[in-house]
Parts: structure tokens; C-alpha cells; sequence
């Protein structure tokens, strides 16, 4: 029998007009799909502090992906566009 990796860690973050929500606040590190939904009426982007990870801005309607390799730690995520991460899109997610 063959020795298979686990599958990726995933986590959906669902944007709406300045909020995020979370699929899951707990990630196992290793590799990671983060998927953003833009559910609301704005356009919006995804970036992970200590890392560098983005999905470019996404549309309404779309969703944007990003895959790699997580550390453990605790990321901070947030909306780069103008006044969204003031405006409260911003979370925290920990890899263990």
C-alpha cells in the first residue's frame, strides 16, 4: 500500500461589505487551499500578514484561490483595498 499525503487544509473566507467569514479559525499546517467568496456588492482582495499570500481582488459573484504551504503560527487576514481592514475586514486564523 502505497503511502498517500494527507489532503490539504482548506479554509472558505466569505467576503461580504467589511466582514469576513471564517469556514474554520484552525488550519493543520502543511498544504492549505484558501478559497475568498465575494458574496456581497464590492470587489474585494485577500492578504495573510507574515506570509506572502494574496488573492488579487475578486469580483462579486467569484471566487479568488490560493495554494501553498502553511507554517504553524497565528495569520492575520484582511482586505488590502482602501479603508476595508479599518472598516472591519480583517481576521485571525492559527495553523498547528
Amino acid at each position: 500500500m502505497i503511502d498517500m499525503p494527507p489532503p490539504p487544509a482548506r479554509l472558505l473566507v466569505e467576503a461580504t461589505e467589511f466582514h469576513f467569514t471564517l469556514s474554520r479559525t484552525t488550519l493543520r499546517a502543511g498544504r492549505a487551499v484558501i478559497q475568498l467568496a465575494i458574496r456581497g456588492e464590492d470587489p474585494h482582495d485577500l492578504r495573510i500578514a507574515r506570509v506572502h499570500l494574496r488573492i488579487p481582488e475578486t469580483l462579486p459573484g467569484e471566487v479568488g484561490e490560493w495554494r501553498g504551504r502553511l507554517k504553524r503560527g497565528r495569520y492575520k487576514l484582511y482586505c488590502s483595498l482602501p479603508g476595508h481592514a479599518k472598516a472591519g475586514m480583517r481576521a485571525y486564523i492559527r495553523v498547528r
